[in-house]
């Protein structure tokens, strides 16, 4: 669906079918749809509707993040609640730092930016949480300890997943880019914005700190009409919705 979206020329009816082969997701999104998070006026009683009365950028955020909320396992966890909020953080910050580039886009790439971290603890369910702490308690770089245990870094790994997944090759850079040197390319920088000033607002973190020269500290993209307050609360709306 994803792939689909990112065509310019996608129609409402295909999005609609590919949404409605999943008839629990249809229900997260129409439920996101009315949460009015979304500015919606009236009731959107379908997900043609719902396409016509949001659009199809915030269709797209809406359905990445409930699809994304239904895939993971072991919710309840510290870890996941922690990896959540700093995902969606990430992306109501990028969403808001880009507005020129295209919000959705930057949206959906801040939000799968840390998907690697999911692959990693799968594969070690105790131990990688467990890495996470003692590098963080030690000051040490988290992406150089999960190369030295696993012969991969996080970044590197959510590249290769939305890759695989046949994403556009702008969304896997963005993620496979969010921890590399400040950069140009205004997606990848999206993404760092969004993850370092969700790290800074308190939402998790999924990699040392990381200075933005050049892009203004962290706490300025809070400032504003952005406030922190309103940050935490989109935050906790997004999930009490979809609890």
């Amino acid at each position: 669906m994803l792939s689909a979206l990112a065509q310019e020329d996608v129609a409402f009816k295909e999005v609609a079918r590919l949404i409605g082969l999943d008839p629990a997701l249809t229900g997260e999104v129409l439920r996101l749809a009315n949460s009015g998070l979304y500015g919606r006026q009236f009731e959107v009683c379908s997900i043609r509707h719902a396409i016509a009365m949001l659009g199809l950028g915030t269709i797209s955020q809406i359905t990445t993040t409930a699809a994304l909320w239904r895939g993971l396992r072991r919710r309840g966890s510290p870890f996941m609640k922690d990896w959540w909020r700093h995902s969606i953080a990430a992306a109501l910050i990028a969403r808001h730092s880009s507005k020129d580039l295209g919000p959705d886009f930057a949206y959906t790439a801040a939000l799968l930016h840390a998907s690697g971290q999911l692959a990693l603890i799968e594969d070690a369910p105790e131990d990688y949480p467990k890495l996470i702490e003692s590098a963080y308690a030690d000051g040490r770089d988290l992406l150089a300890c999960e190369r030295d245990v696993f012969g991969v870094d996080h970044a590197l790994l959510a590249g290769l997943i939305l890759q695989s997944w046949g994403l556009p090759e702008e969304l896997s850079d963005a993620a496979a880019k969010h921890h590399d040197a400040i950069t140009s390319v205004p997606l990848v920088l999206a993404v760092q914005i969004g993850c370092a000033a969700a790290g800074y607002a308190g939402f998790g973190r999924c990699g040392c700190d990381q200075g933005l020269s050049g892009c203004g500290p962290p706490a300025e993209l809070l400032a504003g009409d952005y406030l922190l307050e309103t940050l935490v609360a989109e935050v906790n709306q997004i999930e009490c919705f979809l609890a």
